[in-house]
């Protein structure tokens, strides 16, 4: 069997297939979070299915490929908005995650988009952490709630994004009370850390999306063949952030210290969980 072509979303990986089967070239879908790999079976079919792929990534709209997919049986009635490259963004967002997920993922645009619009400042509100001490103990909300703060576009865009990816595959697959678990967690742990290292001026999801990255990343190098899982590739990419960080080289304020107890977070927790068989 032979590798043909890795597809990033599974409706268009499915559309190819589909088609390749209507042309008896026997292929199957090898499928994970990040990547849908057409796998061909006979290798005497390669050269064909190859000059099939050029055709298809050429026009992936084209009719033939979605007529294909319906013949076989594998697009539902009331899923034709989700056909690979019309696919609706909203049922996309949907379906990757649950209320969780969506939850936190709403909550950070519509503070973000409001305190751009300039009806508060998100550092001095009462989303911000305790600016003095002691504590305030009836304002308990705000050892989590610096992380729904965002202080440019790209901040909440690489964020979101993240929390999006990761925290919905930790939903969908291992349920929400993992996941908010995982978000309190982290959230607090993190927003500590940066309190006492640093100040009490910071914000954003950075720490819980790290807390994401350790945990997906770990847990699935503890559980093989688990559905939660992150490539080696992608976390020493985002590790290297982490450390470009420390170094101060970004063109932007990052906090650190949330960053790498957020990660420790994760990875403590990944760790709990497999030793627990949760």
């Amino acid at each position: 069997m032979t590798v043909l072509h890795s597809f990033e979303h599974l409706r268009l990986a499915q559309a190819f297939s589909d088609y390749l089967n209507s042309k008896n070239i026997h292929n199957i879908i090898q499928r994970s979070e990040f990547q849908h790999q057409i796998i061909i079976k006979n290798e005497t079919q390669l050269i064909l299915a190859e000059s099939e792929l050029a055709l298809f990534l050429a026009n992936p709209t084209k009719s033939k490929y979605l007529s294909a997919s319906w013949e076989s049986g594998n697009i539902e009635e009331n899923s034709t908005s989700l056909a690979y490259a019309n696919s609706s963004l909203l049922s996309n967002f949907k379906q990757h995650g649950g209320i969780i997920t969506h939850s936190v993922f709403i909550i950070c645009l519509v503070i973000y988009g409001v305190s751009a619009l300039g009806f508060f400042n998100p550092i001095n509100s009462i989303f911000s952490f305790f600016v003095k001490q002691p504590f305030d103990y009836l304002q308990s909300w705000r050892f989590i709630t610096p992380a729904f703060l965002h202080f440019s576009l790209l901040h909440i865009v690489f964020n979101s994004l993240w929390w999006w990816q990761l925290g919905g595959m930790v939903e969908k697959k291992q349920g929400k009370q993992r996941l908010f678990i995982l978000f309190l967690f982290s959230a607090i742990a993190s927003n500590l850390a940066q309190f006492f290292l640093v100040g009490p001026y910071f914000g954003g999801l950075s720490g819980v999306v790290y807390a994401l990255v350790g945990y997906c990343w770990l847990y699935g190098l503890m559980n093989k063949g688990s559905q939660v899982h992150l490539p080696n590739s992608m976390f020493a990419f985002l590790l290297g952030w982490l450390v470009l960080g420390f170094i101060d080289i970004l063109p932007v304020n990052v906090a650190n210290y949330a960053h790498l107890v957020g990660l420790l977070a994760g990875l403590l927790l990944a760790a709990a969980c497999s030793k627990l068989k949760l």
